[in-house]
Protein backbone atom coordinates (compact mmCIF):
# COMPACT_ATOMS: atom_id res chain seq x y z
CA UNK A 1 0.00 0.00 0.00
CA UNK A 2 1.51 3.11 -0.61
CA UNK A 3 1.52 6.07 1.93
CA UNK A 4 0.51 9.36 0.93
CA UNK A 5 2.69 12.55 2.47
CA UNK A 6 1.02 14.62 4.62
CA UNK A 7 1.61 18.24 3.97
CA UNK A 8 1.11 21.70 5.77
CA UNK A 9 -0.06 24.72 3.60
CA UNK A 10 -0.15 26.55 7.23
CA UNK A 11 2.31 28.90 8.47
CA UNK A 12 3.61 26.80 11.55
CA UNK A 13 1.87 28.60 14.63
CA UNK A 14 4.45 28.37 16.95
CA UNK A 15 6.76 29.74 14.25
CA UNK A 16 4.11 32.72 14.58
CA UNK A 17 3.92 32.42 18.40
CA UNK A 18 7.58 33.19 18.60
CA UNK A 19 8.08 35.79 16.21
CA UNK A 20 4.65 37.79 18.11
CA UNK A 21 5.76 37.25 21.31
CA UNK A 22 9.60 38.48 20.92
CA UNK A 23 8.48 41.30 19.09
CA UNK A 24 4.94 42.04 20.68
CA UNK A 25 3.43 44.95 19.87
CA UNK A 26 1.68 46.28 23.34
CA UNK A 27 5.78 46.15 25.05
CA UNK A 28 7.41 47.98 21.51
CA UNK A 29 4.27 50.43 22.07
CA UNK A 30 5.23 50.61 26.17
CA UNK A 31 9.16 50.93 25.23
CA UNK A 32 8.51 54.07 22.42
CA UNK A 33 6.38 55.99 25.07
CA UNK A 34 8.56 55.61 27.93
CA UNK A 35 11.73 56.59 25.88
CA UNK A 36 9.65 59.31 24.22
CA UNK A 37 7.91 60.96 27.90
CA UNK A 38 8.16 64.60 28.01
CA UNK A 39 10.33 65.06 24.73
CA UNK A 40 9.16 67.76 21.92
CA UNK A 41 7.62 66.50 18.55
CA UNK A 42 11.19 67.03 16.75
CA UNK A 43 12.84 64.92 18.81
CA UNK A 44 9.87 62.09 18.94
CA UNK A 45 9.74 62.11 15.29
CA UNK A 46 13.51 61.51 15.14
CA UNK A 47 13.64 59.02 18.01
CA UNK A 48 10.60 57.57 16.19
CA UNK A 49 12.64 56.62 13.15
CA UNK A 50 15.38 55.32 14.53
CA UNK A 51 13.66 53.18 17.08
CA UNK A 52 10.84 51.65 14.61
CA UNK A 53 13.66 51.16 11.78
CA UNK A 54 15.66 49.05 14.25
CA UNK A 55 12.57 47.17 14.98
CA UNK A 56 11.57 46.73 11.23
CA UNK A 57 14.53 45.33 10.71
CA UNK A 58 14.90 43.28 13.14
CA UNK A 59 11.46 41.73 13.26
CA UNK A 60 11.86 41.09 9.47
CA UNK A 61 15.05 39.24 9.52
CA UNK A 62 13.54 37.26 12.27
CA UNK A 63 10.11 36.63 9.90
CA UNK A 64 13.32 35.49 7.31
CA UNK A 65 14.86 33.27 9.30
CA UNK A 66 12.30 31.74 11.24
CA UNK A 67 10.12 31.40 7.53
CA UNK A 68 13.31 29.55 6.57
CA UNK A 69 13.67 27.00 9.83
CA UNK A 70 9.69 26.39 9.69
CA UNK A 71 8.63 25.58 5.83
CA UNK A 72 5.65 24.30 5.01
CA UNK A 73 4.06 22.53 1.72
CA UNK A 74 3.55 26.55 0.18
CA UNK A 75 6.81 27.68 0.53
CA UNK A 76 8.44 24.42 -1.01
CA UNK A 77 6.46 25.18 -4.44
CA UNK A 78 7.05 28.34 -4.41
CA UNK A 79 10.73 27.90 -4.10
CA UNK A 80 10.39 25.37 -6.90
CA UNK A 81 8.72 27.42 -8.84
CA UNK A 82 10.99 30.09 -8.23
CA UNK A 83 13.76 27.74 -9.02
CA UNK A 84 12.27 26.51 -12.53
CA UNK A 85 11.71 29.78 -13.77
CA UNK A 86 15.39 30.76 -13.07
CA UNK A 87 14.18 33.22 -10.17
CA UNK A 88 11.62 34.87 -12.48
CA UNK A 89 8.67 34.63 -9.57
CA UNK A 90 11.26 35.41 -6.68
CA UNK A 91 9.49 39.32 -6.87
CA UNK A 92 7.43 39.70 -5.71
CA UNK A 93 6.39 36.09 -4.16
CA UNK A 94 9.06 35.45 -2.13
CA UNK A 95 8.92 38.87 -0.20
CA UNK A 96 5.48 38.56 0.26
CA UNK A 97 6.01 35.19 2.42
CA UNK A 98 8.59 36.92 4.89
CA UNK A 99 5.94 40.48 5.05
CA UNK A 100 3.45 38.06 5.75
CA UNK A 101 4.66 35.94 8.33
CA UNK A 102 6.00 39.01 10.21
CA UNK A 103 2.45 40.77 10.02
CA UNK A 104 0.58 38.26 10.92
CA UNK A 105 2.90 37.14 13.66
CA UNK A 106 2.19 40.42 15.35
CA UNK A 107 -1.47 41.82 14.07
CA UNK A 108 -4.84 40.54 14.69
CA UNK A 109 -5.55 39.77 10.94
CA UNK A 110 -6.41 36.54 9.59
CA UNK A 111 -4.89 37.59 6.30
CA UNK A 112 -2.36 40.06 4.91
CA UNK A 113 -4.28 41.77 2.44
CA UNK A 114 -2.52 41.78 -0.39
CA UNK A 115 -3.58 44.52 -2.97
CA UNK A 116 -1.19 43.59 -5.83
CA UNK A 117 1.14 41.30 -6.33
CA UNK A 118 2.60 40.32 -9.97
CA UNK A 119 6.19 40.26 -11.67
CA UNK A 120 6.70 44.42 -11.34
CA UNK A 121 4.84 44.99 -7.78
CA UNK A 122 3.72 43.70 -4.20
CA UNK A 123 1.63 46.21 -2.73
CA UNK A 124 -0.31 45.37 0.52
CA UNK A 125 -2.45 47.11 3.18
CA UNK A 126 -2.87 47.51 6.99
CA UNK A 127 -6.23 48.31 7.68
CA UNK A 128 -6.69 47.96 11.48
CA UNK A 129 -2.90 48.04 13.19
CA UNK A 130 -2.26 47.54 16.17
CA UNK A 131 1.01 49.24 16.50
CA UNK A 132 -0.79 52.34 15.55
CA UNK A 133 -3.63 51.50 18.30
CA UNK A 134 -1.16 51.06 21.29
CA UNK A 135 0.68 54.31 20.19
CA UNK A 136 -2.56 55.87 20.16
CA UNK A 137 -3.28 54.70 23.64
CA UNK A 138 0.20 55.07 25.12
CA UNK A 139 1.28 57.85 23.51
CA UNK A 140 -1.68 59.99 22.67
CA UNK A 141 -3.49 60.91 19.28
CA UNK A 142 -0.54 63.54 18.12
CA UNK A 143 2.02 61.57 18.60
CA UNK A 144 0.28 58.34 16.73
CA UNK A 145 -0.66 60.62 14.32
CA UNK A 146 2.87 61.13 13.10
CA UNK A 147 2.96 57.60 12.28
CA UNK A 148 6.28 56.92 13.92
CA UNK A 149 5.69 53.06 13.45
CA UNK A 150 5.40 53.79 9.13
CA UNK A 151 9.48 53.52 9.74
CA UNK A 152 9.32 49.82 10.85
CA UNK A 153 6.99 48.80 7.98
CA UNK A 154 8.86 50.57 5.50
CA UNK A 155 12.31 49.34 7.03
CA UNK A 156 10.99 46.00 6.76
CA UNK A 157 10.08 46.29 3.52
CA UNK A 158 13.42 47.28 2.37
CA UNK A 159 15.33 44.90 4.25
CA UNK A 160 13.64 41.54 3.00
CA UNK A 161 14.25 42.63 -0.36
CA UNK A 162 17.37 43.57 0.29
CA UNK A 163 18.21 40.56 2.32
CA UNK A 164 16.89 38.20 -0.62
CA UNK A 165 18.73 40.26 -3.39
CA UNK A 166 16.30 41.88 -4.74
CA UNK A 167 16.78 45.44 -6.21
CA UNK A 168 13.13 47.22 -5.39
CA UNK A 169 11.87 50.76 -4.37
CA UNK A 170 9.68 51.02 -1.55
CA UNK A 171 6.94 53.30 -1.02
CA UNK A 172 4.49 54.29 1.26
CA UNK A 173 1.02 55.37 -0.67
CA UNK A 174 -1.01 55.97 2.20
CA UNK A 175 -2.11 56.51 5.79
CA UNK A 176 -3.94 55.98 8.83
CA UNK A 177 -4.22 59.53 9.70
CA UNK A 178 -5.18 60.02 6.07
CA UNK A 179 -6.83 57.52 4.14
CA UNK A 180 -7.77 54.93 7.18
CA UNK A 181 -5.23 52.18 6.23
CA UNK A 182 -1.32 51.83 5.77
CA UNK A 183 -0.53 50.74 1.84
CA UNK A 184 3.40 49.63 1.10
CA UNK A 185 4.08 49.57 -2.53
CA UNK A 186 7.34 47.68 -3.33
CA UNK A 187 8.12 47.88 -7.18
CA UNK A 188 11.08 46.09 -9.06
CA UNK A 189 13.41 48.70 -9.81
Amino acid sequence: MHEQNQYSYELNPEMLKQLGEEFDVEKTTAAFAEQVKGKSADEIASEGRAFFEAYGTNWIRKALKLGEEYPDRTYEVLKMAIDKGDGYFKFALLPQRFIEIAYLSTQDIPVLPIIENNPERLIYRMVECNMFKGLKDKCGEDVAKQLPCQHACIAACKTIHKDLDIDANIDMEASIPVEGYCQFAARRA
